[in-house]
């Protein structure tokens, strides 16, 4: 590789790396994720082709947040009638991402379709500032690279290829695009080079994905080809939930309804709101409820219960 900008050093965290294949008519961006892949596993016993679709649409959904160019969130959404009823993943422009899944009964297959049946997927953006874009695919095909290769073609028209694997340890990704030219439209050279780094991404299985770092698996496919712009940063998992928003959310109910919560036999008294995404526990007495329909603008009532 040649044009390296940048020194890559992955250590076991969460990184991604930028970087442009010869020269500016293909992005790419590797990712891989360990201790805060392995801390989303801990919130749920999932079954493994549960556990491997999780970790595959995380790996893609950030890849893909680090392509705007704007600060916001992407959150990926897969529904259907199978055995997994719901998969969603939240990824900021911050490098911060967090991910579930909710599945039913026993979980046999491993295919897309197998694991969602007549399924969909939905893709949205919501910038920090400005207005909200959805994206609705169909769900079809073996894997999840394959229904996010089709979405870049029909929505977007940018020919794009995804590697995506993930195991008990490790997930990770490699995405490849080709850019278009000035125009919108892509000349002759950059076909070709599309066409070549295409053929070579798609000889990384993803068992080999998942042994080699970054650096390995880019030299390992474009050591003949001219790398530029290499950047790596650092991500991280972050759940983003707080006892404000808990609280902003039971307000939300009303009053006779929050009441109705701490009045139900198994609630004991305490409203009790545990995080999907990282496991934290919120209570709320009836002090606490009390205080926040008598204060205006915010959550009061003590010191937060925070497990």
């Amino acid at each position: 590789m040649t044009e390296q900008k940048a020194t890559v050093v992955m250590d076991g965290k969460d990184q991604l790396l930028r970087f442009s294949v010869a020269p500016g008519h293909v992005r790419g961006i590797h990712v891989s994720l360990d201790e805060g892949w392995r801390t989303v596993l801990t919130q749920a016993d999932y079954p493994e082709p549960v556990a491997i679709l999780l970790g595959e649409a995380l790996v893609a959904t950030t890849m893909m947040v680090a392509t705007l160019k704007f600060d916001g969130r992407l959150i990926m959404q897969l529904r259907g009638d199978g055995p997994l009823s719901m998969l969603v993943v939240q990824a900021r422009s911050d490098r911060s991402y967090r991910a579930l899944a909710r599945w039913e009964g026993e979980v046999s297959g491993t295919s897309l379709t197998e694991l969602t049946g007549e399924g969909q997927l939905a893709l949205t953006i919501e910038p920090s500032r400005g207005e909200r874009y959805q994206s609705l695919v169909p769900l079809g095909g073996e894997r999840l690279a394959d229904a996010l290769t089709s979405y870049f073609e029909q929505s977007e028209q940018l020919p794009t290829r995804f590697v995506l694997a993930a195991d008990a340890q490790r997930a990770a990704g490699l995405m490849v695009q080709r850019m278009p030219g000035e125009g919108g439209k892509a000349g002759s050279s950059s076909r070709d080079d599309w066409e070549r780094v295409d053929a070579l991404t798609a000889t990384l299985g993803g068992e080999e994905l998942l042994a080699l770092e970054a650096e390995q698996a880019l030299y390992r496919l474009f050591h003949e080809e001219r790398l530029d712009g290499l950047e790596q940063v650092g991500l991280r998992f972050h759940c983003g939930c707080s006892r404000q928003k808990v609280g902003e959310m039971i307000a939300s109910l009303g009053a006779e309804e929050a009441q109705a919560a701490l009045d139900d036999e198994e609630a004991t008294g305490v409203i009790r709101v545990d995080c999907d995404f990282c496991g934290s526990r919120y209570e709320f007495d009836a002090v606490d409820v009390a205080q926040i329909f008598a204060a205006e603008g915010g959550v009061q009532g003590g010191p937060a219960r925070h497990h």
